[in-house]
Order: structure tokens, then C-alpha cells, then sequence
């Protein structure tokens, strides 16, 4: 039954990204002056949209959210006040993100290529945890779960582009648990209430 299960999870994961596949939205950023850049976004359908930059320790430098869901995005947004250094520009639409990668040196700002990423799937259910992310990078993948803030457990996910992890809670207190899945690209949070 438990198989049955993850292979329906699978299947449709799968089907999602293809109908985002065929979709196609587009991010991209162009350098408009050495301390300026204009991120667009364009889609066929409106969805909520967040963007962030993060340093290469994960710190945010800069967020927005839209309001109400959009089919194109145009931001300038002027990096005068970041340190040379790599930084990492993420949008998220829906359930999948974009990343690029920034690199700023003293002259110019040099943008690597978009990576499509579909976010993890979490589904906490009779105290079990099933987790599913399709591993784009196919680079190790860690979990690590927190309780009311001290880590508490952690797992090495592997490597393999299909990843599914059931975790059993059964044992674990009462509390609220932060899980925090890390892959190549970035940490995704889930929150369990026990």
C-alpha cells in the first residue's frame, strides 16, 4: 500500500512538472550598469511571485513579494550597497523556482544560467513525515529536523535524482519541529506541530 502510495506521489510530481514544462516561464536579468541589474518574468498564467537574493552564506539581502498573482515582473535594483562576492538570485512562482547565479567583481556583474527548480513535497500524517523532491542537481541532499529551535535529528538524503523519505515521529515528543530540507541550490523549511 505504503508503494502504491509514493509511486501515485511520483506520478503526479512528475505530471506537474511537465504541465510547468510546457508552460515554460522565463526569468531573466540583465546588467544594466555595474551596480544595476533588471530582473523580468514572464508567464502564461498569473501566480504569486517572490524574488530574493542571498549571499553565499545564505543571508538575505534582498526580498519582495507581489501582491496579487502576476504574469510579468520588470525590477531594477541597484547593487551598490552589496560587497563583490557571488550571490544567488531565486524567483519562486507557484511550487517552482528559478535560481541564477550573480557574481560581482569591481567592474561588472556577470549573471550564470537560469536553473529550474520543482520545491519538495512534505506531508506529516500520523506521525510520520513523507518527504519527495526531484533532485535537479543530482548532488547530496541533506534533511535536518530542529525542536522549539535545537537541532534534533538529521539524515543524508542521498544523491539520486528521485528522492522519498518517509520519517517516522512516533517516538518524538510534543513540540513544534522545523524541518529543513538542503540541497545543492537552497534550504527549503517545513514546520511540524506534534
Amino acid at each position: 500500500m505504503k508503494t502504491k502510495i509514493w509511486v501515485l506521489t511520483t506520478l503526479a510530481l512528475f505530471i506537474a512538472a511537465i504541465g510547468f514544462a510546457t508552460e515554460s516561464p522565463k526569468m531573466n536579468i540583465v546588467s544594466n550598469e555595474y551596480d544595476k541589474i533588471l530582473v523580468s518574468f514572464e508567464s502564461e498564467t498569473a501566480c504569486p511571485v517572490e524574488l530574493t537574493i542571498s549571499n553565499e552564506d545564505g543571508v538575505i539581502m534582498h526580498y519582495w513579494k507581489s501582491e496579487s498573482p502576476k504574469k510579468t515582473v520588470n525590477q531594477l535594483l541597484n547593487l551598490s550597497q552589496l560587497d563583490r562576492g557571488t550571490y544567488n538570485v531565486v524567483l519562486n512562482y507557484g511550487g517552482t523556482s528559478i535560481n541564477r547565479e550573480l557574481s560581482i567583481t569591481r567592474n561588472e556583474v556577470k549573471v550564470g544560467p537560469p536553473v529550474k527548480l520543482t520545491e519538495p513535497y512534505f506531508c506529516f500524517k500520523n506521525d510520520k513525515l513523507n518527504v519527495s523532491f526531484l533532485n535537479v542537481a543530482n548532488k547530496k541532499v541533506f534533511l535536518n529536523v530542529y525542536k522549539d529551535g535545537e537541532h534534533y535529528n538529521g539524515f543524508t538524503l542521498g544523491k539520486d535524482m528521485d528522492i522519498q523519505k518517509c520519517i517516522d515521529f512516533s517516538m518524538a515528543g510534543k513540540g513544534n519541529y522545523e524541518i529543513v530540507l538542503t540541497d545543492y541550490f537552497k534550504e527549503h523549511y517545513y514546520s511540524v506541530n506534534k
